[in-house]
């Protein structure tokens, strides 16, 4: 199962990153703030998610709150130092509190709360309906290489051709959710299979190169784009 660490003391981290891994799990990424965690929990769409509850820059219990408006929200297992917060990380459903320093049995326990509770996943879209002329044309989520939000429209981009969409970006990041599509900038969404290049660009930015077309990342993308490509 995939999961994002979320602690901003890497000691700790590390330790938590240690037990993670020797329970079989997968650590696709890690953050110490509350602002890149809930990008990154966005654009990875992890199976679980450790949350650590104190940050540095705001509470996990509210980042918490947050999530459960995903279509698919992670599971989330707290993790803290205090046991003041339980109460209230159980009505957000979280699967367990977990206290440090970490106890690798109830981190066993835990993850076995969540495979007797198989997560539960949003219907798959295979086809999505676009404009084209007076027809509506179904379009495979393969054949997209990015969707783009401008002038009041959002416009779905191929190779060949672009079509204008009734829903908001937003919207096609949900319905696209089990495909590999990714946020990198607040007006884009791309299609990860159709990127050929990506390449530095002025203040900690970058260019997605699909064809030959530049797409933009904005800075504060540029981590969740690095995780999802493993680089």
């Amino acid at each position: 199962m995939r999961t994002i660490l979320i602690e901003d003391e890497p000691l700790a981290r590390d330790e938590l990153r240690y037990h993670v891994t020797r329970a079989g799990l997968e650590v696709i990424a890690e953050s110490a703030s509350i602002v890149e965690a809930e990008q990154l929990i966005r654009s990875l769409q992890p199976d679980i998610v450790f949350l650590d509850i104190e940050l540095a820059d705001g509470s996990g219990l509210d980042l918490a709150k947050r999530l459960q408006s995903m279509p698919r929200p992670p599971a989330i297992l707290f993790v803290t130092a205090y046991d003041v917060h339980a109460l209230e990380a159980f009505e957000l459903n979280a699967y367990d509190y977990i206290l440090k320093p970490y106890d690798p049995v109830r981190i066993t326990r835990a993850l076995e709360k969540i495979i007797r509770q198989p997560l539960k996943k949003s219907p798959r879209i295979e086809r999505l309906a676009v404009e084209s002329g007076e027809q509506l044309k179904l379009l495979s989520p393969d054949a997209i290489d990015y969707i783009v939000a401008e002038g009041g429209k959002t416009n779905i981009v191929t190779r060949q051709q672009t079509y204008q969409s009734s829903d908001t970006l937003q919207e096609l990041e949900r319905k696209l959710v089990e495909h590999r599509f990714l946020r990198v900038h607040r007006s884009y969404l791309v299609n990860l299979s159709a990127i050929d290049a990506i390449e530095p660009w002025f203040n900690g930015a970058y260019n997605i190169k699909i064809h030959t077309i530049d797409v933009p990342v904005s800075r504060t993308y540029v981590k969740v784009l690095k995780e999802a490509l493993g680089i």
